[in-house]
């Protein structure tokens, strides 16, 4: 926006009129809480394109092993970090503190504050946990206008974090294991279920030379 406003202010104040939905690209209405998600399966199917002409039980079996190692690893991860705050989170509320340092601050009142960054000010208002630059309410992480304004109270940043980002959140998050399967020999399969036979689908084949 700001190269835009560079070449000509009008089309700036279009873009906005029209709204984010009608010429952006990705338009989300909800807050991401800082983090950018595609489609879970989208995800999948980027890891099991070379495994996708297995058989339909090897596949299932790989995508549950799959499964069961990413749970695992995002939970190792989580007990790993000693801090208030996962370990992700954390290096960036690490980064906004020494941005932070070269700050200077002027309370208005117990919880509005203006930041002095360079030539800039930004206004913070922790008790609504907003910034006028827009990472505070965004993020729901403390910015570094919004830790300059913090340290000026001798206050904590905890009770501005969001409990999404906190490791206990994600401990819970990946508490629910993926449960190992039994050997296919020790498996009860109902008699109606082990009798029934899978045909392929029935479909009209595409012109010219398969993919695979």
């Amino acid at each position: 926006m700001s190269k835009i406003e560079e070449i000509d202010t009008r089309v700036k104040a279009y873009l906005y009129d029209i709204g984010y939905h009608g010429w952006s690209w990705v338009h989300v209405t909800v807050n991401r809480t800082w983090t950018m998600t595609s489609n879970i399966a989208e995800s999948l199917n980027a890891v099991t394109k070379d495994i996708r002409k297995l058989l339909v039980v090897e596949l299932l079996e790989y995508m549950r092993t799959l499964l069961k190692s990413w749970t695992n690893e995002k939970l190792l991860n989580a007990k790993g970090a000693f801090t208030y705050l996962g370990k992700k989170y954390n290096k960036e509320l690490k980064n906004n503190r020494i941005l932070s340092q070269k700050m200077r601050v002027r309370a208005s009142t117990d919880y509005i504050h203006t930041v002095i960054d360079g030539v800039k000010h930004f206004i913070v208002c922790l008790q609504n946990k907003r910034c006028s630059c827009g990472q505070f309410q965004l993020d729901e992480l403390p910015c570094a206008h919004a830790l300059t304004a913090l340290r000026h109270r001798n206050e904590s940043y905890v009770n501005y974090c969001s409990l999404n980002y906190t490791r206990e959140s994600l401990l819970q998050t990946y508490e629910i294991s993926v449960d190992p399967l039994r050997d296919e020999s020790k498996w009860n399969v109902p008699q109606h279920i082990a009798e029934e036979v899978v045909k392929p689908p029935t479909g009209k084949r595409q012109s010219g030379r398969s993919q695979k």
